[in-house]
């Protein structure tokens, strides 16, 4: 995989702190995680470390990791500042095994971080290598913002709009990719400049994901579309995966 995102995770956090800019996802992991007896948990799409952040906080003993080098530096600092020290390791996660012998309770990988894979290929086995890294029956957890809905939604958002900083997302689709053209733009005394990152995902929706589940060896997939579990729906503005893994 490319790295995309070696400059772009210096100001990826633009988005806001890793304190706080989750939202309902806490109450959502807290009960989910309650539920299935989750202590342990891999974020192996960590990026600048605000899930560890979370999870960490609500008490389950966490690790990440990440393929970009930038994205683990910032998260190292970031979680630092907040006085928490969590193991990371730089690892491609289709082979998750070339960084971690232990397995866990649960495995996520968030934010539309697996549709960076673009081929069925590598994503069954990344999939599989997740899976791979779960105790008997543990649980993985998959979220992306694309959905039939928002892929409905104008080309234009702007996602950040602050006195000294915008950030602009400019969407284009075919059927089987998205790209987001990322367009940072500063505008203060201070900082006075521009940058584009452009970000290609696979499109894959809920009938994507129980074949690529199914072929990796899960089962009990169920698919969301909020983080109050509500189902997954043509108008719903997430897509939610948890999964099995099958026992061993």
């Amino acid at each position: 995989m490319k790295n995309l995102y070696e400059k772009f995770a210096y100001d990826y956090d633009e988005f806001g702190s890793i304190e706080n800019y989750l939202g309902s996802e806490r109450s959502f992991f807290q009960q989910l995680f309650t539920e299935y007896n989750v202590e342990t948990v891999l974020d192996c799409a960590c990026g600048t470390g605000q899930h560890l952040y979370m999870l960490s906080e609500l008490g389950y003993r966490v690790q990440g990791s990440d393929f970009s080098a930038s994205m683990l530096s910032v998260a190292s600092k970031n979680l630092e500042k907040c006085g928490k020290n969590i193991p990371l390791r730089q690892c491609d996660f289709r082979y998750l095994e070339r960084a971690f012998a232990e397995q866990f309770d649960a495995v996520v990988c968030l934010t539309t971080s697996l549709p960076h894979l673009h081929t069925d290929e590598d994503l069954v086995t990344a999939l599989q290598s997740m899976k791979d890294r779960l105790r008997t029956n543990g649980l993985l957890v998959l979220t992306q913002g694309t959905t039939p809905y928002t892929l409905s939604l104008p080309p234009i958002e702007v996602v950040v709009n602050r006195e000294d900083f915008s950030r602009i997302f400019v969407k284009e689709h075919d059927n089987q990719f998205q790209t987001i053209h990322v367009l940072d733009l500063y505008h203060s005394k201070e900082r006075l400049e521009s940058s584009q990152y452009d970000i290609v995902y696979k499109i894959i929706l809920d009938d994507d994901y129980r074949r690529l589940l199914t072929e990796a060896g899960f089962g009990n997939i169920q698919i969301y579309g909020e983080y109050d579990r509500s189902p997954y729906c043509e108008e719903s503005f997430r897509l939610i995966v948890v999964a099995q893994g099958q026992k061993k």
